[in-house]
């Protein structure tokens, strides 16, 4: 087992011999199981794994399809950034129709979808997701990014859907504190507080008979 005190670690390994140096792969290996155990994340070290497969195909072993669909699920937990589709596109045909990299590509589709109370559904029924560390937080940090650039309000019922199963209610008041989002009774404010401010001060500046037939239509 490899102990990593930092990233400056494969920065070091990199600058010696190139960094798609065939020999480098244990390390990489090593290393990619060491960011799953302690949560954390380096893509470019990922992505070598990847290339290396790519590049040196006589390096491929009965495991390295367990490599790759590490290296996916903890690409795919950086959404929104594209990390997953770099990493999708260096692989083979057959790492493509391995049955468990094709859960992680309907997952992925799930998720950059916004169908996100089936996502929940799938992940359930798949290790590699619920016992990858911090994947059911960096899915919710997505989705809680997907629902502040589409709405001011939410209802609170609904966002809890969107939001996954969770422990009990203190555990959604945590992820709203998180947020900086206001419950007020029912509904779920997740827009910025200027926003909330401006409204106001534009509704308040409105004479009343502009005022009612906006009121009317809502």
């Amino acid at each position: 087992s490899c102990n990593f005190q930092t990233a400056e670690a494969v920065v070091s390994t990199q600058s010696t011999g190139g960094r798609l140096n065939p020999e480098k792969l244990d390390f990489y290996v090593d290393y990619l199981k060491f960011q799953v155990e302690h949560g954390f994340y380096d893509g470019d070290a990922n992505l070598n794994i990847l290339k290396l497969y790519q590049f040196s195909p006589d390096l491929i072993t009965r495991s390295s399809i367990d490599n790759v669909h590490l290296v996916l699920v903890k690409a795919l937990m950086q959404l929104p950034n594209s990390d997953y589709v770099f990493c999708r596109a260096q692989l083979s045909q057959e790492m493509i129709d391995d049955i468990l990299t094709k859960k992680i590509e309907s997952v992925a589709t799930l998720l950059e979808t916004c169908q996100f109370p089936e996502f929940w559904n799938v992940i359930q029924e798949e290790k590699i997701f619920m016992e990858m560390a911090g994947f059911v937080e960096a899915a919710r940090k997505f989705i809680c990014h997907v629902v502040h650039l589409t709405y001011k309000n939410i209802e609170a019922d609904f966002l809890m859907q969107l939001l996954g199963p969770m422990e009990d209610s203190s555990e959604f008041l945590q992820v709203l504190a998180d947020n900086n989002w206001d419950l007020d009774g029912d509904s779920v404010f997740v827009g910025h507080k200027e926003e909330m401010v401006e409204q106001k001060e534009i509704i308040e500046k409105m004479p009343i008979e502009v005022v009612t037939p906006i009121l009317a239509i809502r």
